[in-house]
């Protein structure tokens, strides 16, 4: 049995413990050939190459014409904020205790930024951000987490879409609710 949940292994639990298992458990998984996926990855190398003040000429150079003007916008709203970013591809593992078993939440930020007290969780989505980011599994797991690393409660994630060129900004509200939350998923696996 798995200890270890990614907010994504997380969202498919709580759709199906039968697709949980083959996926996570056996290992049952197609690959897929995502171009949506390669761009994203693409983007989140770009954005951590400009936030560390990298060279990014080349990088620039590759994009298409639609990926070079989405990247201009998305840049001009990053200029500003630079040097408050204080890391980015942050992978994470966080420990906790359910029914006096440890499990393990983990995951990468895409990129962390403070300004004054605050820390912002920032996560790049190449077309859409959630529906409901409030309530997307992502953020429950990411904020409760960045909590924990930060050790405060004065946190919020903003997910970016860089094709749409628009935002959605969550504050962080209750670290019980949230514990709760991937919990109740995690004990699924019990039934």
């Amino acid at each position: 049995m798995t200890d270890t949940f990614s907010a994504n292994s997380l969202k498919v639990l709580e759709r199906s413990v039968e697709e949980f298992k083959n996926k996570y458990i056996e290992n049952l998984t197609l690959f897929k050939n995502d171009i949506r996926a390669s761009l994203g990855q693409r983007f989140h190398s770009l954005i951590c190459a400009y936030i560390k003040g990298f060279d990014i000429t080349k990088f620039e150079k590759s994009l298409s014409s639609d990926e070079f003007n989405n990247w201009i916008l998305l840049k001009e709203k990053l200029k500003d904020k630079r040097n408050n970013f204080i890391s980015c591809e942050h992978s994470f593992l966080i420990k906790n205790i359910l029914n006096k078993k440890p499990y393990y939440l983990t995951g990468r930020f895409d990129a962390v930024y403070k300004e004054n007290d605050e820390i912002t969780i920032y996560d790049w989505k190449t077309l859409n951000i959630p529906k409901n980011p409030f309530n997307d599994l992502q953020t429950v797991v990411y904020l409760y987490c960045a909590g924990k690393i930060y050790k405060t409660e004065n946190v919020k994630m903003k997910y970016i879409s860089i094709e749409k060129q628009t935002s959605s900004e969550i504050i962080y509200s209750n670290k019980k609710e949230y514990k709760k939350r991937i919990e109740d998923i995690i004990l699924k696996l019990n039934d």
